[in-house]
Protein backbone atom coordinates (compact mmCIF):
# COMPACT_ATOMS: atom_id res chain seq x y z
CA UNK A 1 0.00 0.00 0.00
CA UNK A 2 1.49 3.34 -1.11
CA UNK A 3 1.89 6.15 1.40
CA UNK A 4 0.48 9.55 0.41
CA UNK A 5 2.97 12.39 0.88
CA UNK A 6 2.82 16.16 0.40
CA UNK A 7 6.06 18.01 -0.32
CA UNK A 8 6.33 21.66 0.71
CA UNK A 9 9.40 23.04 -1.08
CA UNK A 10 9.82 26.30 -3.00
CA UNK A 11 12.83 25.14 -5.05
CA UNK A 12 11.18 23.46 -8.05
CA UNK A 13 14.10 21.25 -9.07
CA UNK A 14 14.68 20.02 -5.50
CA UNK A 15 10.97 19.25 -5.09
CA UNK A 16 10.84 17.32 -8.38
CA UNK A 17 13.97 15.37 -7.46
CA UNK A 18 12.47 14.38 -4.10
CA UNK A 19 9.16 13.47 -5.70
CA UNK A 20 10.85 11.16 -8.20
CA UNK A 21 12.91 9.43 -5.51
CA UNK A 22 9.78 8.80 -3.43
CA UNK A 23 7.72 7.60 -6.41
CA UNK A 24 10.45 5.10 -7.24
CA UNK A 25 10.12 3.77 -3.68
CA UNK A 26 6.36 3.39 -3.93
CA UNK A 27 5.20 6.59 -2.25
CA UNK A 28 2.30 8.56 -3.69
CA UNK A 29 3.01 12.27 -4.16
CA UNK A 30 -0.34 13.98 -3.58
CA UNK A 31 0.92 17.52 -4.22
CA UNK A 32 3.91 19.83 -4.23
CA UNK A 33 3.34 23.18 -2.51
CA UNK A 34 5.59 26.24 -2.47
CA UNK A 35 3.89 28.24 0.30
CA UNK A 36 1.93 27.73 3.52
CA UNK A 37 -1.51 28.60 2.11
CA UNK A 38 -1.23 26.09 -0.73
CA UNK A 39 0.16 23.47 1.63
CA UNK A 40 -2.78 23.82 4.02
CA UNK A 41 -5.28 23.53 1.15
CA UNK A 42 -3.60 20.37 -0.15
CA UNK A 43 -3.35 18.81 3.30
CA UNK A 44 -7.06 19.37 3.89
CA UNK A 45 -7.83 17.98 0.43
CA UNK A 46 -5.65 14.84 0.48
CA UNK A 47 -5.10 14.02 4.21
CA UNK A 48 -1.55 12.72 3.62
CA UNK A 49 0.28 10.29 5.90
CA UNK A 50 3.44 12.44 5.84
CA UNK A 51 4.47 16.04 5.13
CA UNK A 52 8.01 16.74 3.95
CA UNK A 53 8.47 20.41 4.78
CA UNK A 54 11.20 22.94 3.99
CA UNK A 55 11.78 25.42 6.80
CA UNK A 56 12.27 28.32 4.36
CA UNK A 57 9.30 28.61 1.97
CA UNK A 58 7.64 31.44 0.08
CA UNK A 59 5.42 33.92 1.90
CA UNK A 60 5.27 35.34 5.39
CA UNK A 61 4.69 31.98 7.08
CA UNK A 62 7.78 29.80 7.29
CA UNK A 63 7.86 26.02 7.58
CA UNK A 64 8.05 25.99 11.37
CA UNK A 65 4.91 28.12 11.78
CA UNK A 66 3.20 25.97 9.15
CA UNK A 67 4.12 22.82 11.14
CA UNK A 68 2.63 24.34 14.30
CA UNK A 69 -0.58 25.11 12.41
CA UNK A 70 -0.76 21.60 10.92
CA UNK A 71 -0.39 20.03 14.35
CA UNK A 72 -3.21 22.21 15.71
CA UNK A 73 -5.85 20.48 13.58
CA UNK A 74 -4.49 17.10 12.45
CA UNK A 75 -2.11 14.32 13.47
CA UNK A 76 0.30 14.13 10.54
CA UNK A 77 4.03 13.48 11.01
CA UNK A 78 6.29 16.25 9.74
CA UNK A 79 9.84 15.83 8.50
CA UNK A 80 11.83 19.01 7.98
CA UNK A 81 13.86 19.56 4.83
CA UNK A 82 16.35 22.38 5.28
CA UNK A 83 19.73 23.80 4.44
CA UNK A 84 19.73 25.78 7.68
CA UNK A 85 21.27 24.17 10.75
CA UNK A 86 21.93 27.17 13.02
CA UNK A 87 21.10 26.68 16.70
CA UNK A 88 18.21 29.14 16.83
CA UNK A 89 16.44 27.64 13.79
CA UNK A 90 16.88 24.10 15.08
CA UNK A 91 15.57 25.14 18.50
CA UNK A 92 12.41 26.60 16.92
CA UNK A 93 11.99 23.50 14.76
CA UNK A 94 12.48 21.16 17.71
CA UNK A 95 9.63 22.85 19.59
CA UNK A 96 7.20 21.43 16.99
CA UNK A 97 8.25 17.81 17.76
CA UNK A 98 9.08 16.82 14.17
CA UNK A 99 9.61 13.19 13.22
CA UNK A 100 12.97 13.93 11.58
CA UNK A 101 15.29 16.26 9.68
CA UNK A 102 16.79 15.99 6.21
CA UNK A 103 19.62 18.47 5.62
CA UNK A 104 20.22 19.74 2.08
CA UNK A 105 22.09 18.74 0.08
CA UNK A 106 20.84 15.26 0.97
CA UNK A 107 21.68 11.74 -0.07
CA UNK A 108 18.92 9.49 -1.31
CA UNK A 109 19.64 6.90 1.39
CA UNK A 110 19.43 9.58 4.09
CA UNK A 111 16.09 10.84 2.80
CA UNK A 112 14.49 7.40 2.55
CA UNK A 113 15.75 6.16 5.92
CA UNK A 114 14.59 9.36 7.67
CA UNK A 115 11.09 9.04 6.21
CA UNK A 116 10.89 5.34 7.10
CA UNK A 117 11.91 6.04 10.70
CA UNK A 118 9.45 8.93 10.91
CA UNK A 119 6.53 6.78 9.75
CA UNK A 120 7.48 3.91 12.06
CA UNK A 121 7.86 6.21 15.07
CA UNK A 122 4.54 7.92 14.40
CA UNK A 123 2.78 4.58 13.99
CA UNK A 124 4.25 3.34 17.27
CA UNK A 125 3.13 6.50 19.07
CA UNK A 126 -0.39 6.06 17.73
CA UNK A 127 -0.43 2.42 18.78
CA UNK A 128 0.74 3.40 22.26
CA UNK A 129 -1.96 6.06 22.47
CA UNK A 130 -4.60 3.54 21.40
CA UNK A 131 -3.34 1.09 24.02
CA UNK A 132 -3.46 3.81 26.68
CA UNK A 133 -7.01 4.75 25.67
CA UNK A 134 -8.06 1.10 25.77
CA UNK A 135 -6.53 0.70 29.23
CA UNK A 136 -8.38 3.81 30.43
CA UNK A 137 -11.67 2.45 29.11
CA UNK A 138 -11.02 -0.94 30.72
CA UNK A 139 -10.11 0.77 33.99
CA UNK A 140 -13.36 2.73 33.86
CA UNK A 141 -15.41 -0.41 33.18
CA UNK A 142 -13.67 -2.38 35.91
CA UNK A 143 -13.97 0.49 38.37
CA UNK A 144 -17.64 1.28 37.86
CA UNK A 145 -19.31 -1.68 36.15
CA UNK A 146 -17.71 -4.36 38.32
CA UNK A 147 -16.80 -2.76 41.62
CA UNK A 148 -20.18 -1.10 42.18
CA UNK A 149 -22.30 -4.28 41.87
CA UNK A 150 -19.69 -6.23 43.86
CA UNK A 151 -20.05 -3.80 46.74
CA UNK A 152 -23.83 -4.24 46.55
CA UNK A 153 -23.49 -8.04 46.61
CA UNK A 154 -21.19 -7.88 49.62
CA UNK A 155 -23.42 -5.40 51.40
CA UNK A 156 -26.59 -7.47 50.99
CA UNK A 157 -24.81 -10.73 51.83
CA UNK A 158 -23.65 -9.12 55.07
CA UNK A 159 -27.24 -8.12 55.81
CA UNK A 160 -28.43 -11.67 55.15
CA UNK A 161 -25.67 -13.10 57.32
CA UNK A 162 -26.66 -10.79 60.16
CA UNK A 163 -30.32 -11.85 59.65
CA UNK A 164 -31.41 -8.27 59.01
CA UNK A 165 -34.19 -9.51 56.69
CA UNK A 166 -35.19 -12.47 58.81
CA UNK A 167 -33.80 -15.68 60.24
CA UNK A 168 -31.85 -18.17 58.13
CA UNK A 169 -30.98 -21.82 58.62
CA UNK A 170 -27.40 -23.22 58.88
CA UNK A 171 -27.25 -24.30 55.21
CA UNK A 172 -28.33 -20.85 54.09
CA UNK A 173 -25.73 -19.26 56.34
CA UNK A 174 -23.03 -21.48 54.86
CA UNK A 175 -24.06 -20.48 51.32
CA UNK A 176 -24.07 -16.79 52.23
CA UNK A 177 -20.60 -17.09 53.72
CA UNK A 178 -19.35 -18.59 50.44
CA UNK A 179 -20.94 -15.69 48.54
CA UNK A 180 -19.35 -13.23 50.94
CA UNK A 181 -15.83 -14.70 50.81
CA UNK A 182 -15.95 -15.12 47.02
CA UNK A 183 -17.14 -11.55 46.62
CA UNK A 184 -14.34 -10.28 48.88
CA UNK A 185 -11.80 -12.20 46.84
CA UNK A 186 -13.10 -10.86 43.53
CA UNK A 187 -13.27 -7.29 44.86
CA UNK A 188 -9.63 -7.54 45.98
CA UNK A 189 -8.63 -8.69 42.50
CA UNK A 190 -10.54 -5.81 40.92
CA UNK A 191 -8.94 -3.29 43.28
CA UNK A 192 -5.49 -4.72 42.52
CA UNK A 193 -6.10 -4.33 38.79
CA UNK A 194 -7.23 -0.73 39.24
CA UNK A 195 -4.25 0.17 41.44
CA UNK A 196 -1.75 -1.42 39.06
CA UNK A 197 -3.34 0.25 36.03
CA UNK A 198 -3.09 3.64 37.75
CA UNK A 199 0.54 2.97 38.65
CA UNK A 200 1.44 2.07 35.07
CA UNK A 201 -0.50 5.05 33.71
CA UNK A 202 1.41 7.43 35.99
CA UNK A 203 -1.83 8.54 37.66
CA UNK A 204 -1.16 7.11 41.10
CA UNK A 205 -1.09 9.54 44.03
CA UNK A 206 0.60 9.15 47.38
CA UNK A 207 -0.69 11.02 50.41
CA UNK A 208 2.34 11.23 52.66
CA UNK A 209 2.30 12.24 56.30
CA UNK A 210 4.06 11.36 59.56
CA UNK A 211 3.29 7.80 60.64
CA UNK A 212 4.60 5.13 62.98
CA UNK A 213 5.88 2.04 61.20
CA UNK A 214 5.95 0.15 64.51
CA UNK A 215 2.23 0.77 65.07
CA UNK A 216 1.45 -0.12 61.46
CA UNK A 217 3.33 -3.42 61.76
CA UNK A 218 1.36 -4.30 64.89
CA UNK A 219 -1.90 -3.54 63.07
CA UNK A 220 -0.85 -5.75 60.14
CA UNK A 221 0.13 -8.49 62.56
CA UNK A 222 -3.32 -8.44 64.16
CA UNK A 223 -5.00 -8.69 60.75
CA UNK A 224 -2.87 -11.56 59.50
CA UNK A 225 -3.14 -13.53 62.76
CA UNK A 226 -6.87 -14.00 62.09
CA UNK A 227 -6.16 -15.28 58.58
CA UNK A 228 -3.39 -17.60 59.79
CA UNK A 229 -5.41 -19.08 62.69
CA UNK A 230 -7.33 -21.72 60.66
CA UNK A 231 -4.00 -23.18 59.45
CA UNK A 232 -2.51 -22.98 62.95
CA UNK A 233 0.36 -20.87 61.63
CA UNK A 234 2.38 -19.13 64.34
CA UNK A 235 2.76 -15.41 63.63
CA UNK A 236 5.22 -13.32 65.60
CA UNK A 237 6.92 -9.94 65.37
CA UNK A 238 10.38 -8.58 66.10
CA UNK A 239 10.04 -4.81 66.21
CA UNK A 240 13.09 -2.78 67.13
CA UNK A 241 12.48 -0.06 69.68
CA UNK A 242 13.23 3.60 69.08
CA UNK A 243 12.32 3.83 65.41
CA UNK A 244 10.61 7.24 65.09
CA UNK A 245 7.78 8.34 62.85
CA UNK A 246 8.48 8.52 59.11
CA UNK A 247 6.94 10.40 56.19
CA UNK A 248 5.03 7.80 54.16
CA UNK A 249 1.63 7.00 52.67
CA UNK A 250 0.28 4.89 55.53
CA UNK A 251 -2.58 3.34 53.56
CA UNK A 252 -0.33 2.20 50.70
CA UNK A 253 2.41 0.88 53.00
CA UNK A 254 -0.29 -1.05 54.85
CA UNK A 255 -1.48 -2.54 51.54
CA UNK A 256 2.07 -3.54 50.60
CA UNK A 257 2.71 -5.23 53.94
CA UNK A 258 -0.61 -7.05 53.87
CA UNK A 259 0.18 -8.38 50.38
CA UNK A 260 3.43 -9.86 51.70
CA UNK A 261 1.81 -11.27 54.83
CA UNK A 262 -1.17 -12.73 52.96
CA UNK A 263 1.24 -14.42 50.55
CA UNK A 264 3.18 -15.81 53.49
CA UNK A 265 0.01 -17.33 54.93
CA UNK A 266 -1.13 -18.61 51.53
CA UNK A 267 2.09 -20.46 50.76
CA UNK A 268 2.89 -21.68 54.28
CA UNK A 269 1.50 -25.11 55.20
CA UNK A 270 -0.33 -25.86 58.42
CA UNK A 271 1.61 -25.42 61.66
CA UNK A 272 4.09 -23.17 59.89
CA UNK A 273 5.80 -20.04 61.09
CA UNK A 274 5.76 -16.37 59.95
CA UNK A 275 7.94 -13.57 61.36
CA UNK A 276 7.44 -9.84 60.76
CA UNK A 277 10.56 -7.78 61.55
CA UNK A 278 11.11 -4.02 61.70
CA UNK A 279 14.73 -2.92 62.04
CA UNK A 280 17.13 -0.04 61.51
CA UNK A 281 20.84 -0.31 62.24
CA UNK A 282 21.44 3.35 63.03
CA UNK A 283 19.26 5.47 65.27
CA UNK A 284 18.80 9.18 64.48
CA UNK A 285 19.43 12.15 66.69
CA UNK A 286 17.16 14.87 65.38
CA UNK A 287 18.23 17.28 68.09
CA UNK A 288 21.73 17.15 66.63
CA UNK A 289 20.30 17.56 63.09
CA UNK A 290 21.34 14.09 61.94
CA UNK A 291 19.36 11.65 59.82
CA UNK A 292 19.44 7.91 59.43
CA UNK A 293 22.45 6.75 57.46
CA UNK A 294 20.78 3.40 56.70
CA UNK A 295 17.21 2.62 55.65
CA UNK A 296 14.47 1.16 57.78
CA UNK A 297 13.84 -2.47 56.83
CA UNK A 298 10.61 -4.47 57.12
CA UNK A 299 10.99 -8.20 56.56
CA UNK A 300 8.40 -10.96 56.23
CA UNK A 301 9.88 -14.45 56.67
CA UNK A 302 7.88 -17.66 56.31
CA UNK A 303 8.44 -21.40 56.51
CA UNK A 304 6.48 -21.96 53.33
CA UNK A 305 7.03 -23.88 50.13
CA UNK A 306 9.78 -21.56 48.90
CA UNK A 307 10.75 -20.42 45.40
CA UNK A 308 13.42 -21.85 43.13
CA UNK A 309 16.39 -19.54 42.50
CA UNK A 310 15.76 -19.51 38.74
CA UNK A 311 12.18 -18.27 39.35
CA UNK A 312 12.95 -15.40 41.73
CA UNK A 313 13.35 -12.88 38.90
CA UNK A 314 9.79 -13.58 37.72
CA UNK A 315 7.86 -12.92 40.89
CA UNK A 316 7.69 -9.12 40.64
CA UNK A 317 6.43 -9.18 37.05
CA UNK A 318 2.67 -8.65 36.53
CA UNK A 319 0.57 -11.77 35.95
CA UNK A 320 3.58 -14.01 36.62
CA UNK A 321 3.23 -16.88 39.04
CA UNK A 322 5.87 -19.44 39.90
CA UNK A 323 4.94 -22.72 38.28
CA UNK A 324 5.43 -25.29 41.05
CA UNK A 325 3.30 -28.19 42.13
CA UNK A 326 2.16 -26.32 45.22
CA UNK A 327 1.42 -22.97 43.60
CA UNK A 328 -1.25 -24.51 41.38
CA UNK A 329 -3.37 -25.00 44.49
CA UNK A 330 -3.64 -21.29 45.13
CA UNK A 331 -5.66 -18.56 43.49
CA UNK A 332 -4.48 -15.10 42.50
CA UNK A 333 -3.58 -13.16 39.37
CA UNK A 334 0.07 -12.52 40.10
CA UNK A 335 -0.41 -8.79 40.72
CA UNK A 336 0.30 -8.49 44.45
CA UNK A 337 4.10 -8.48 44.37
CA UNK A 338 4.11 -6.18 41.33
CA UNK A 339 2.01 -3.72 43.31
CA UNK A 340 4.30 -4.00 46.35
CA UNK A 341 7.41 -3.32 44.26
CA UNK A 342 5.93 -0.28 42.51
CA UNK A 343 4.50 1.24 45.70
CA UNK A 344 7.77 0.87 47.59
CA UNK A 345 9.75 2.29 44.66
CA UNK A 346 7.42 5.32 44.60
CA UNK A 347 8.54 5.93 48.19
CA UNK A 348 12.17 5.75 47.06
CA UNK A 349 12.66 2.29 48.54
CA UNK A 350 13.27 -1.23 47.26
CA UNK A 351 12.04 -4.80 47.72
CA UNK A 352 14.26 -7.87 47.75
CA UNK A 353 13.42 -11.56 47.97
CA UNK A 354 15.43 -14.57 49.04
CA UNK A 355 14.05 -18.08 49.09
CA UNK A 356 14.81 -21.79 49.15
CA UNK A 357 12.51 -24.53 47.94
CA UNK A 358 10.99 -26.46 50.81
CA UNK A 359 12.46 -24.09 53.42
CA UNK A 360 10.68 -20.76 53.02
CA UNK A 361 10.98 -17.20 51.73
CA UNK A 362 12.02 -13.81 53.03
CA UNK A 363 10.83 -10.51 51.53
CA UNK A 364 12.54 -7.34 52.72
CA UNK A 365 11.27 -3.80 52.16
CA UNK A 366 13.88 -1.06 52.53
CA UNK A 367 12.57 2.48 53.00
CA UNK A 368 14.68 5.64 53.07
CA UNK A 369 14.55 7.59 56.30
CA UNK A 370 13.48 11.21 56.37
CA UNK A 371 13.72 14.11 58.80
CA UNK A 372 10.32 15.09 60.18
CA UNK A 373 11.58 18.58 61.01
CA UNK A 374 11.54 19.53 57.31
CA UNK A 375 8.52 17.51 56.20
CA UNK A 376 4.80 18.08 56.10
CA UNK A 377 1.68 16.34 54.92
CA UNK A 378 1.24 16.50 51.17
CA UNK A 379 -0.26 14.74 48.20
CA UNK A 380 2.13 13.66 45.47
CA UNK A 381 1.49 12.15 42.08
CA UNK A 382 4.13 10.13 40.29
CA UNK A 383 4.81 8.98 36.75
CA UNK A 384 5.90 5.39 36.76
CA UNK A 385 6.88 4.63 33.20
Amino acid sequence: MSIPVIIVEDERLVAQDIAQILRDEGYTICAIAVDAQTAIQKILEYSPKLVLLDIRIRGDIDGIKLAQFIQSFCDIPVVYLTAFSDAETLKRAQSTNPMGYVVKPFRQEQLLSTLAIALTTHRAQNDEQKETTLKEKLLSVVSHELRTPLNAILGFSDCLKEEVFGSINPKQLQAIQVINSSGDHLLNLVNNMIDLSMLEAGEFKLTIEPMSLASLCQTCLGCVAKIAAPKRIKVESKIQEGIPSMILDERRIFQALMHLLNNAVKFTPENGHIILELTCENQPDYQQGSNFSTPVCISVTDSGIGIAQEDLHKIFQPFKQVDTGYSRKYDGMGLGLTFVKKIIELHGGSVEATSELGVGSRFTISLPCNDLSTSQTSELSFTTH
